[in-house]
């Protein structure tokens, strides 16, 4: 918690690492479900041949739980809320239109 609140401070550089990000999800699991309460059905669909990122991983967790929480938030009456991961390659039609 403490690395996390010091990198969101900007007081802290980001420790960078190639990891596969469904070890990510698998360790978010249990506290997701906490986060977005009983209402809310967490479904994971995790592909197995998921490629490499790098990444900061607090900085990951951080944007998972971010996106659970408005999740939540959008489901006052509860609902379910489906993670996926999967390779994906954008092409330059795709990647065209988006700024930056």
């Amino acid at each position: 918690m403490t690395r996390q609140l010091l990198a969101f401070s900007r007081r802290q550089i980001l420790e960078m690492k190639v990891i596969n990000p469904n070890f990510i999800f698998k360790d978010l699991g249990k506290m997701l479900g906490r986060v977005i309460g009983e209402d809310i059905e967490l479904k994971t669909t995790l592909a197995d041949d998921l490629g490499m990122v790098k990444v900061d991983p607090g900085q990951m967790e951080q944007v998972i739980v971010n996106l659970a929480v408005n999740a939540k938030d959008a489901m006052p009456r509860g609902g379910k809320l489906f993670v996926e991961t999967a390779n994906v390659e954008l092409d330059e039609e795709h990647v065209r239109p988006l700024p930056g």
